[in-house]
């Protein structure tokens, strides 16, 4: 029997149950539908630990996970949740210790992002599993299809280091201390990019979430957009670089297929670069210009003064090894 991957059973089912038909914005990072003349904005985000969660990822930073990685996504399109549903599958060993902990994680969480968790639904599992649904209003959304020739392509952040900081919690590789925690933190303690995805949506022409990987992100934006995404210079910095250098890591795939990063991947055209910055800054991000987007498909690097395929890899759950 075919084994099917994460995006070819969302497709079968999408498909199956005409989704295209009910949302107003699917196949995106959220969906929507018409709530007068706003959008009502949905989320939902499914942790299981197993394949979520490093074994030193503690109980309260797991619950905390759980609800930035949907806040990621409405971060990307400018939105800030109005709501928050959170529903448990919890083991039978599970102590009441354990149940505290949890809680304290989404006490904590609620607090540090003002999010208004109001409900949801308990069972029980053979492991842990946190789903996370979010209902937010707006105005107007960042499709993931709107990039135009000649627009740039920007990112939020740096990328590399929650692939970094996965690869010193698994095989302790050379790093310097504060490199060590700084990489560490990324993983363990993840921020989405709310306060720029507000200011960034009034400018962009494109956004998407980059939970899943630098590249699985441009290729989806690419295609989704119908251009070419031509990379100029990847998002990382001098001590990403030397980490990789120092451990032989093949500095490419760290930036462009390590995934879990939470920044935002957006086009801009490029008389709002200037004003841009000024955001990024003001939100306490360092805005990385990677390239540009042209007539035509795909997504390339240009390396050594030659245009090289950039591979759609990164994160998927139930893809083949």
């Amino acid at each position: 029997m075919k084994r099917l991957s994460e995006r070819q059973i969302i497709d079968l089912m999408s498909k199956a149950l005409g989704i295209h038909r009910k949302c107003t914005l699917w196949n995106d990072d959220v969906a929507t539908i018409p709530f007068g003349n706003k959008f009502l904005v949905f989320k939902c985000d499914m942790l299981v630990k197993s394949t979520d969660a490093p074994k030193q990822m503690s109980l309260s930073q797991i619950s905390r996970k759980s609800i930035v990685s949907s806040l990621s996504d409405l971060a990307c399109k400018g939105v800030r949740p109005l709501a928050t549903l959170v529903s448990l599958a919890i083991p039978k060993d599970f102590t009441e210790k354990e149940i505290v902990a949890l809680t304290n994680g989404f006490k904590s969480t609620e607090r540090e992002f003002n999010v208004n968790i109001i409900g949801g639904d308990t069972n029980e599992g053979k492991e842990l599993v946190i789903d996370c649904c979010m209902i937010g209003l707006s105005e107007h959304i960042v499709k993931r299809s709107g990039a135009k020739n000649s627009d740039l392509i920007v990112t939020s952040g740096a990328f590399g280091y929650s692939a970094s900081g996965l690869a010193i919690l698994k095989r302790k590789p050379k790093a310097s201390k504060e490199f060590r925690n700084k990489a560490v933190q990324a993983v363990l303690m993840p921020r989405p990019r709310l306060d720029f995805g507000r200011l960034l949506a009034r400018y962009a022409t494109s956004t998407m979430d980059s939970s899943d990987g630098l590249a699985i992100t441009l290729h989806e934006l690419s295609k989704q957009s119908r251009k070419k995404f031509v990379v100029n210079e990847l998002p990382a910095t001098k001590e990403i670089r030397e980490f990789a250098r120092r451990n032989r890591y093949n500095f490419n795939k760290l930036i462009l297929q390590g995934g879990e990063e939470y920044e935002i991947v957006a086009t801009i055209p490029k008389r709002y670069l200037t004003r841009v910055k000024k955001l990024a800054r003001k939100s306490r991000c360092k805005l990385f210009v990677l390239g540009t987007v042209e007539k035509g498909s795909g997504v390339f690097m240009i390396e050594k003064d030659k245009r090289i395929k950039i591979e759609k890899r990164g994160w998927e759950h139930l893809a083949r090894s």
